[in-house]
């Protein structure tokens, strides 16, 4: 097919905005009625998983505010957000084709007025090494988060996503084995935002994509409803997983694309997959799509 007629997932404004600000809000991407169908997925996740240590953050965040690691394990209904139709254009247009999905985790963040966690403290994501390592306009993304957000968020307190536009250009001097900002987090002690922190606003159907080293927190949540969302970390493909390893019947259900995301090679596993992948790796995640993108 001719590169050329195949459109690109981002206009030159979107990337500007990307590139300066570190995250992006994609809106409208699930429609009214995948809404309705996750939300019952997602009930069902929450009522079946009965906080299973291994799989629920809340005895580190607290009841009110936790995540629920690899919701894969209860439901086959959240399996084609890994490669959604709306969403994947953008991940691999963003970081190529040599990617995997290294985690999926469930955001629960229920009305709660009392107590903080470190959700609610600026932070960067994925360790104090990655803290370090900022992104560039000429270089893929190490990792990226894609967060489905299945409830609106439309007022501040509402558990919203607060950023600092363009952080994630910003080198944090100290070090937290936890990544928190002491620098972005007095304010917070003195019930005040950072210069510049926004919270953001989303309706359900939205998708906010950031960087890891965005720095970012929770909002608390005065509302009166349950903030749900469901997030998909993706990394370069030598990148381990974090919190996820899927089981071999979960494996046999998906597609070739979204077994390749989890980390099947069709059955190989000699330790330089992840640098030497298969010759089908561009065209699996690319498609059609491959010169378009720069493949």
């Amino acid at each position: 097919m001719d590169e050329n007629r195949v459109g690109l997932p981002l206009g030159s404004q979107q990337l500007e905005r990307w590139h300066r600000d570190g995250f992006l809000i994609l809106e409208n991407v699930l429609s009214p009625q995948e809404i309705v169908d996750l939300l019952g997925e997602v009930g069902t996740v929450i009522s079946q998983h009965n906080n299973v240590s291994s799989h629920n953050t809340s005895q580190f965040h607290g009841k009110k505010y936790y995540n629920i690691h690899n919701p894969f394990d209860y439901t086959e209904g959240l399996d084609y957000l890994l490669d959604h139709p709306k969403t994947f254009n953008v991940v691999t247009y963003l970081m190529g084709p040599y990617i995997r999905a290294m985690s999926c985790h469930l955001f629960v963040r229920h009305p709660c007025r009392d107590g903080s966690t470190n959700l609610q403290k600026f932070h960067t994501d994925s360790g104090p090494a990655l803290q370090r390592i900022l992104p560039t306009r000429e270089n893929l993304p190490l990792q990226l988060k894609f967060q489905f957000f299945l409830t609106n968020v439309k007022e501040d307190n509402a558990s919203n996503f607060i950023a600092i536009p363009g952080s994630h250009l910003r080198r944090v001097e100290e070090h937290n084995p936890y990544c928190l900002i002491s620098e972005a987090n007095q304010y917070l002690e003195k019930g005040q935002l950072p210069p510049g922190a926004v919270q953001l606003k989303l309706k359900a159907g939205d998708v906010l994509i950031h960087a890891l080293t965005l720095w970012h927190a929770v909002a608390p949540n005065h509302s009166n409803q349950s903030r749900l969302s469901i997030s998909i970390r993706y990394g370069q493909m030598w990148f381990r997983d974090y919190y996820f390893a899927a089981a071999p019947h979960i494996m046999a259900r998906m597609t070739p694309r979204q077994r390749r995301l989890l980390g099947d090679f069709n059955g190989e596993t000699r330790g330089d997959l992840v640098y030497r992948p298969p010759e089908d790796q561009v065209s699996l995640m690319l498609g059609e799509k491959a010169r378009a993108f720069g493949w």
